[in-house]
C-alpha cells in the first residue's frame, strides 16, 4: 500500500510544476500493458513518470480488461505526454483470494487487505521499465517480464 502512497506522492508534486497553461507540447499515447507471455493487465493503472530532462509532469491512464490504455497527461486533463524518457510504474489490485478488484471499485479503506498483483519493482517508482516516447507520439506497448499474482483476469 505504502507504494501506491509514494507514487501519488511523486505524481502530485510533479503535477505542482505543470499549472495549467505550461506551454508544454504533448503528444497522443495510447498502447497495451501484458505480463509475461502476452497475457494482457487489465483493471491496471498505467503511470509514466518523466526521467532525466523531460520535462511535465508525466502521465497516467488505466488500463480496460484487455489491457489497452490511453495516456492523461495534465492535471488539466490534456492528452497525451511530453515527448521524452519516462519509467513505467503498473499497479493492479487484488483480494486476498487473487481476484482481481475493479479499478472503479477500488477504494483503499474499501479493502484494507488489498495487495498488489503486480510484482515489485514494476510496481513502484524504482520499476525498470522504462520507455522514450517518440516526437510524434503513437503506440507504446510495456511488457511486464514477469507472471503477476492471482488470478490473470
Amino acid at each position: 500500500m505504502w507504494r501506491l502512497v509514494y507514487l501519488a506522492a511523486a505524481v502530485s508534486i510533479l503535477g505542482l510544476s505543470g499549472c495549467g497553461g505550461d506551454g508544454l507540447r504533448r503528444v497522443a499515447i495510447q498502447g497495451k500493458v501484458t505480463a509475461k507471455g502476452g497475457v494482457p493487465v487489465g483493471n491496471a493503472t498505467v503511470s509514466f513518470v518523466p526521467m532525466d530532462a523531460t520535462k511535465g509532469e508525466g502521465g497516467i491512464g488505466s488500463t480496460d480488461t484487455e489491457g489497452n490504455f490511453t495516456l492523461t497527461g495534465s492535471r488539466r486533463g490534456d492528452a497525451g505526454v511530453v515527448p521524452g524518457k519516462y519509467r513505467v510504474v503498473v499497479s493492479r489490485f487484488m483480494n486476498r483470494d487473487g481476484t482481481v478488484i475493479p479499478l472503479a471499485d477500488y477504494k483503499e479503506a474499501d479493502f484494507p487487505l488489498a495487495v498488489d498483483s503486480v510484482p515489485a519493482p514494476y510496481s513502484g517508482i524504482k520499476s525498470p521499465l522504462l520507455v522514450t516516447v517518440p516526437d510524434d507520439g503513437g503506440a507504446i506497448n510495456v511488457e511486464i517480464p514477469v507472471k503477476l499474482l492471482g488470478k490473470q483476469k
